[in-house]
């Protein structure tokens, strides 16, 4: 073996992926410096035997437009998404504006429920004049159920046993999801609930914007007319 060959055998031992990744970072016309190279490198392809760089760089850029063109796909859905869900809430709202008694909420409520294809319930501490209630909430197995689901949070989203899902909803799916809201102002008249059989409906981390907003339009009304009365 020459001296030569000697010497860059050394050299070749002594540097490692990343000494030649700093060196490239540093040095970004070095492509442009040494331009035969650049046409000539080819690089081991596990399909395609050897490519040039060029030809490696250009897929890279295909492969980035396709996960673009995903990720809008993607967004786009989830826009739609949302502006279906604005215009039923909205609809929701709407009737609730127009509510004088707790019979024209439960109205509202199974319009929402039927739009939304889930269950959704309201039910109170106390049973009023106006409207006897089937189903009235028992406040200490409300506040035990607090203290194992709700880790301090004000809303429950996820599964529950169907023994705790009855205490909200009739009939409670077995091992289905929920979303728990508190119906409250200056106190705590209920829960408005909405469930679904698929356990993975009701996700921690979904947004809550347009649940919360029903029950506080709820709460309001309801103090207003127990103020009223």
């Amino acid at each position: 073996m020459t001296t030569r060959s000697l010497l860059d055998s050394d050299v070749s031992l002594s540097l490692c992926d990343d000494d030649i990744v700093r060196f490239l970072k540093k040095q970004p016309d070095f492509f442009l410096r040494q331009l035969d190279l650049l046409v000539h490198l080819q690089i081991p392809h596990p399909q395609r035997g050897a490519i040039s760089l060029v030809e490696i760089q250009l897929e890279k850029l295909r492969e980035r437009v396709l996960n673009l063109e995903e990720e809008i796909a993607t967004l786009m859905s989830i826009a739609a998404g949302n502006g279906n869900l604005f215009r039923v809430f909205s609809i929701a709202h709407r009737a609730l504006f127009n509510a004088n008694s707790k019979k024209d909420i439960y109205h509202a409520l199974d319009v929402l429920a039927a739009s939304l294809d889930l269950s959704v319930s309201l039910r109170f501490y106390e049973s009023s004049s106006d409207l006897q209630e089937t189903t009235t909430l028992e406040r200490n197995a409300v506040d035990r159920l607090k203290a194992s689901h709700f880790c301090g949070q004000r809303i429950y989203l996820g599964r529950l046993r169907k023994l705790d899902g009855e205490q909200f909803v009739t009939p409670a799916p077995e091992l289905g999801s929920y979303a728990l809201l508190p119906v409250s102002s200056s106190k705590e008249f209920g829960f408005l609930s909405f469930s679904s059989k698929d356990g993975g409906h009701f996700q921690p981390s979904m947004d809550t914007l347009f649940v919360e907003q029903i029950a506080e339009h709820i709460a309001i009304l309801l103090t207003k007319w127990s103020v009223s009365q």
